[in-house]
């Protein structure tokens, strides 16, 4: 397995920043929010190259109420703008070397449909059969990610996102799975893993109380011993943060930067002990 981390979790800290904690630590890679407009590609690639990692992902940020994100919205042409922004995120990845763009059907705050349920679920599918469509001819993957009921109310468990991509029907199209999501929907986070099988593409990375590895009560050696029954060896991309009633609070603060190298060290040197373990 692979290890990175979400900037999206370091607020406006310079990416290169970000980077040398990174390759200081032992990190792999580095996951993007999916902000386009906010990079520039080619300094992009050169400094992934300087510290020595590679662009793990693109992962789309869907914020609520924002309208222009929401790819089961009722209004046509408000799914058309979510739509492209997406393939915009499908260009980015192309661009700086990541195989895959992290898409959540449903904004993350819209806990309640705006529209029978059913129907937002088809338009979420068309949707979705439109960049997947779009990024296989690029030779990017689409990784569809299940959030709790708590934040969104379309796609919240792995079989939910099993069956949303079986209905896209292109084969690129697959799932992630993110740790502290699995916490609350899932009875047993480790099933799950073994569920998604080699539709599993992906997965984010926080304990049950959303902080570094260890400072909660998930069953990581449970969940790392799943991913090497399914033969998983893509990348881990940690998700720390602090207490914070609102995630997204992070994209815009520099929130608690005192804990960043000691939450990212904690995350890679409790999971790389795991790894240890079962190997042995």
């Amino acid at each position: 397995m692979k290890y990175s981390v979400m900037n999206w979790i370091y607020g406006t800290e310079p990416l290169e920043k970000t980077l040398e904690r990174l390759h200081r630590l032992g990190y792999d890679g580095v996951s993007l929010k999916g902000e386009p407009d906010q990079y520039n590609p080619q300094e992009v690639r050169q400094l992934v190259k300087k510290y020595g990692l590679e662009v793990a992902s693109i992962d789309g940020i869907y914020p609520w109420p924002t309208k222009e994100r929401d790819l089961c919205n009722p209004d046509e042409r408000v799914r058309k703008r979510a739509v492209e922004y997406v393939k915009k995120c499908i260009d980015f990845a192309l661009a700086v070397g990541a195989p895959l763009v992290v898409v959540v059907p449903s904004p993350v705050g819209k806990n309640r449909p705006l529209a029978p349920k059913e129907k937002e679920w088809e338009w979420a599918i068309e949707s979705v059969k439109k960049v997947a469509e779009y990024a296989l001819e690029k030779e990017i993957e689409i990784a569809v990610e299940p959030i709790n009921r708590y934040e969104t109310h379309l796609v919240n468990t792995c079989q939910q996102a099993l069956d949303f991509v079986k209905e896209v029907g292109i084969k690129n199209a697959k799932i992630m799975l993110d740790c502290f999501h699995m916490n609350i929907e899932e009875a047993d986070p480790a099933a799950a893993v073994r569920k998604a099988g080699k539709m599993l593409i992906h997965v984010h990375v926080a304990d049950s109380n959303r902080q570094s590895v260890g400072r909660g009560h998930t069953d990581f050696k449970a969940i790392m011993r799943s991913l090497k029954e399914i033969g998983y060896e893509r990348y881990l991309a940690m998700e720390p943060l602090p207490p914070l009633a609102d995630p997204y609070d992070a994209l815009t603060k520099m929130v608690c930067p005192e804990l960043f190298d000691l939450y990212a060290e904690e995350c890679i040197n409790n999971l790389k002990a795991i790894e240890r373990v079962l190997q042995n």
